[in-house]
């Protein structure tokens, strides 16, 4: 007997899928729940881990970073003299190499309380590694005695403090003399920038005060040419803005227990909608099995029936994720559209990832119906 053609293969399917509309909207809703489950956490997971680059959101002007070389992430290093800048600047092809300055310090409020403040200190005469963009003032008003630039989500946090105010810093006199905005780091302090003088005054450290050294290398010059010359100094290690970024994720995610939380929650998303879809896609099945007796009685092969099946399995699982990457996607353009601390970002290898393992977990599902449609016996038709 001749096998039915596709067309009538692929719409008897779909007749079969949509007319149980009890089921199949409970296949696309468990289908969604995962895919949003992946989704969302995914983007959290990431934008976490963008929030732990720390300064590295805010800072373009250099080419490279130097370190010492035992620094394992952006917020965690071991402070370098003024000498090894001085051995910076003296490499070939560096056009300039500045101090900055990360640190904390006590800020006290008119209110009579305190906030823990993160100190940015840039270089005085080129101001590089200052803050992305200005609101109010000029960053050069950094140059005025007792100066800081305040980021415009932290003035709330320093008790609704504006231009003009005076803080007090570990006991040292502050002014405010403008609003920048820049994002935040993964600990969520209020963040401040001023002079790199003004920082080591407002946070006291010893001889070695230099956070990291900027670096920016000559037209012309390869980057990774300077970067190998500077580690050949020996006691300091360079490393290009995306270097630093992967080396900091890296240490997030082996090093703390973030990783692992969200991975956990990400596989149990996959699991719950690999068991929700699985169980009704069988019971869908075995409810539709006289069906598929009639069209192998009437000459559909084994490989027709079982691609009824997996066309099924497809639409369900197409569908479901739409909904859930979408609802996903509406989350993460809310939190960044309302600029939340909790953010979101959404590559495109996320969604793309996220899909795959959606039609893989519906397709797992299918193998339990296919069996049984496969060992369905025509005869079947004439059970009561």
């Amino acid at each position: 007997m001749v096998d039915f053609a596709l067309e009538h293969m692929f719409r008897i399917a779909l007749r079969m899928l949509f007319g149980d509309r009890t089921k199949y909207v409970t296949l696309v809703l468990g289908l969604a729940f995962a895919a949003l489950l992946m989704n969302q956490q995914g983007a959290i997971f990431l934008g976490l881990l963008r929030l732990a680059t720390g300064p590295l959101q805010n800072v373009t002007q250099n080419d490279l970073w130097v370190t010492d070389p035992d620094t394992p992430w952006i917020a965690e290093f071991r402070a370098l003299p003024d000498q090894k800048l001085a051995r910076v600047r003296s490499v070939a092809g560096v056009a300039w190499a500045e101090p900055f300055f990360n640190g904390i310090a006590v800020c006290e409020l008119a209110s009579g309380t305190f906030k823990r403040v993160q100190i940015i200190g840039i270089s005085r005469s080129t101001l590089a590694g200052g803050p992305p963009e200005m609101i109010e003032g000029r960053i050069e008003d950094l140059w005025i005695p007792d100066a800081i630039v305040v980021e415009r989500k932290s003035l709330e946090r320093l008790g609704g403090a504006k231009v003009g105010d005076v803080l007090k810093i570990n006991d040292r006199r502050a002014v405010i003399v403008g609003v920048c905005k820049a994002k935040l780091g993964f600990e969520g302090n209020a963040v401040i920038y001023t002079t790199f003088d003004n920082a080591t005054r407002f946070t006291p450290t010893g001889r070695e005060r230099i956070s990291y050294v900027l670096v920016k290398v000559k037209d012309g010059i390869p980057v990774q040419t300077v970067k190998e010359a500077i580690k050949a100094l020996g006691d300091v290690d360079a490393f290009t803005s995306d270097e630093f970024r992967l080396k900091t994720k890296a240490f997030i995610v082996v090093a703390t227990g973030i990783g692992i939380n969200f991975a956990v929650t990400i596989v149990l998303g996959l699991v719950v909608g690999l068991l929700l879809s699985a169980s009704i896609f069988y019971q869908f099945t075995v409810e539709n099995l006289r069906y598929f007796a009639v069209l192998k009685a009437m000459g559909a092969r084994t490989p027709t029936l079982t691609g009824m099946i997996l066309i099924q399995a497809i639409v369900v699982g197409v569908i479901g994720f739409g909904i859930g990457g979408g609802v996903a996607g509406m989350f993460a353009m809310v939190l960044n559209k309302a600029e939340s601390e909790l953010q979101a970002e959404f590559p495109w290898w996320l969604y793309v990832g996220s899909f795959v393992a959606t039609i893989i977990t519906i397709m797992l599902a299918s193998l339990i119906s296919v069996r049984r449609v496969v060992g369905v016996s025509p005869g079947q038709v004439f059970a009561s």
